[in-house]
């Protein structure tokens, strides 16, 4: 606050006359009206701009001398005043117009108009407020939480721009604002992820909903002249039963949303307590495995390949093992998955490396000399420099190239000229190349007819079923004779009966891996199960 000094030009011993005391009143009123302006416009200064000079209420001695009074200083003020908001009235509308703006900014959404999640949360609050009130009277109602993912919906904006995904985007709101009607808020937090919040009754009408929903999505969406198939993965958690706040509710639906991911997508799930401990082992194997390297938990564990016909081990198989130390045994299709995810595969897949061709250099100097074969991920092809920085790997320990075999998945096959250029550059080394669990991926006949591939490895889900399904058995024959065809090494997976071990060797399968044979064992056993074979044949 300032301080408005005024020059009344009174003397100390004149007594003030009632006419000056209302004058001095009405002055008072008008000040505070004044400084109630400035405050206004967030300046209290502006006070000073509005008030004349050299106020004077008395009457001084001299010819034509007028006195001024409050009623010609407000007519002073008055015409100020006009001036001032003449010239600033385009200024205030666009002060106004720009915080609208951001208002707007701030709690919606630009392309959908939809509120944002800060929005939503200001609406949760309103909410729990009214809950509250109404507990007090015993009429309390759930508040159910949704998080929608739209299903590969990346997809549309690669294949078809972001125009043609916007418009599928605003389709589902749409059809999500026909279904659920006015009271529900529905919100955009980011590209294909939508927020609802609903008031809801049970928990079975909470789960009706999330089913409605994914119904929803049944019937395609059109764009113009195209058609789009989309689903979408929901998640849900309920207020009071899941959380008490709005972060942790939409903690515990985003968990049960990505949990119908790994299942499968197009489904929705209700968050349960056992959703929180599965997401915090996680967690636990997400940070575990950042010092696991450093701690030495991971591991190596080998596995026998061996020749069909005589049973003898020509190779093994590196796989990776990691005891957690709080967890125990963590298993590779859980932590791997993991490991892709936190962006730690790379160097993880190179630490396997490393140590593959170490060992195998190691049991050479003991005259085992085993072909090495290791699974890379299809993140670790992604980079340019794999082929190089293997070959150096194989330098340092002065391995030959052609003991060691880089086994990919078939999903890489997909990755088109990035993954050709990589194999083709690993032939260019010596280094040989395996398709693993081929059969359950998606590379066609044209695609290994133009990749140089060395070997094909039958999934274990095959061979499993070789000996009990006949059509299985048909489309292991297949495989086998169109790996000579095309010819490819076939190396069958997961042998464990005997059973499978004839059927394979009728139909002229070379060779093998499985429990039959052995386990994943560790070096020192390797030495041992070599014992009897005096002769390593190469493949």
């Amino acid at each position: 606050m300032i301080t408005v000094l005024i020059n009344l030009n009174l003397p100390l011993h004149h007594s003030l006359k009632a006419n000056t005391i209302i004058q001095l009143l009405l002055l008072f009123l008008i000040l505070l009206a004044a400084y109630q302006v400035s405050r206004m416009r967030n300046n209290e200064k502006y006070i000073l701009g509005l008030l004349p000079v050299n106020l004077d209420l008395t009457k001084k001695d001299g010819p034509g001398i007028k006195k001024p009074t409050a009623k010609s200083w407000i007519k002073k003020l008055q015409s100020k005043y006009r001036k001032l908001s003449k010239k600033e009235k385009e200024l205030l509308e666009v002060v106004n117009r720009k915080q609208e703006e951001l208002h707007q900014v701030t709690y919606f959404d630009i392309l959908t108009q939809l509120p944002n999640r800060t929005k939503m949360t200001e609406e949760f609050e309103k909410r729990l407020n009214n809950h509250t009130e109404c507990s007090k009277y015993g009429a309390t109602e759930d508040i159910a939480i949704y998080i929608l993912d739209i299903d590969r919906f990346r997809t549309i904006n690669e294949l078809y721009g972001r125009h043609a995904g916007d418009q599928v985007l605003i389709k589902v709101t749409e059809r999500l604002r026909n279904l659920l009607g006015e009271e529900a808020i529905i919100a955009r937090e980011s590209e294909d992820e939508i927020f609802i919040m609903l008031d809801c009754g049970t928990e079975a009408s909470c789960k009706e909903t999330g089913r409605a929903i994914v119904d929803l999505f049944t019937q395609p969406f059109k764009v113009e002249e195209s058609t789009f198939y989309v689903t979408a993965s929901i998640g849900i958690s309920r207020y009071p039963d899941n959380a008490q706040d709005m972060e942790a509710l939409l903690q515990q639906a985003e968990i049960a949303m990505y949990k119908v991911k790994r299942s499968g997508k197009n489904n929705f799930h209700l968050f349960e307590a056992s959703d929180a401990a599965a997401i915090e082992r996680k967690r636990r194997i997400e940070f575990g495995l950042k010092e696991a390297l450093a701690k030495n938990e991971l591991y190596l564990a080998y596995q026998p390949k061996v020749i069909m016909e005589t049973e003898e081990m020509y190779g093994v198989e590196a796989l990776l093992r990691w005891e957690h130390p709080i967890l125990g045994t963590v298993p590779p299709m859980e932590f791997i998955p993991v490991a892709e995810e936190a962006g730690i595969i790379n160097e993880i897949g190179y630490w396997v490396i490393h140590e593959a061709v170490r060992q195998t250099k190691v049991w050479q100097e003991k005259n085992l000399f085993l072909h090495i074969s290791v699974n890379v991920s299809a993140l670790q092809l992604e980079d340019q420099y794999f082929g190089n920085k293997v070959k150096n790997v194989l330098e340092l320990y002065d391995l030959d190239p052609s003991y060691f075999i880089v086994e990919i998945t078939e999903s890489v096959m997909t990755k088109g000229e990035q993954a050709n250029r990589i194999i083709q550059e690993l032939h260019g080394y010596g280094i040989k190349v395996a398709i693993d669990d081929f059969g359950t991926g998606y590379s066609s006949l044209s695609v290994l007819n133009n990749v140089l591939v060395d070997m094909v490895k039958i999934d274990k889900s095959f061979i499993d079923h070789i000996a009990s399904k006949s059509n299985t058995a048909s489309l292991v024959k297949t495989m086998i004779q169109m790996g000579k065809s095309l010819d490819f090494k076939i190396i069958a997976e997961g042998i464990e009966t005997i059973e499978q071990l004839d059927f394979l060797r009728e139909n002229l399968c070379e060779y093998g891996q499985g429990y039959y044979f052995s386990k994943p064992v560790t070096p020192c056993e390797i030495l041992n199960l070599s014992a009897d074979n005096n002769a390593m044949k190469m493949i």
